[in-house]
């Protein structure tokens, strides 16, 4: 039997010190995140699982955006598992 040391802080500690907090799990702290009773763990993952081994997706391939520049007078839209996500002009209000 072993005993592992989890840093436990909540959601909003998280978001106040976020880049810290990844900072110690990459040097191997294992830090849990709890909201509503609910946890999630955060580890660094074994390089030898990393994603190097698995094809990752094209994701350029899957996501054609008109004009990405200008993404804030846009957004996706769901049009059923034929068509995707598909740009729409956002409303204006």
């Amino acid at each position: 039997m072993y005993i592992v040391h989890m840093k436990r802080v909540t959601a909003s500690e998280a978001r106040k010190q976020w880049f810290r907090l990844l900072d110690e799990v990459v040097a191997g702290e294992v830090v849990v995140l709890e909201r509503k009773g609910r946890r999630l763990v955060l580890r660094c993952e074994d390089s030898k699982s990393a994603t190097t081994e698995h094809h990752l997706p094209d994701y350029r391939k899957l996501l054609r955006a008109p004009d990405a520049d200008q993404a804030d007078q846009w957004t996706w839209e769901w049009q059923g598992p034929e068509q995707g996500l598909v740009p729409v002009l956002r409303k204006v209000r």
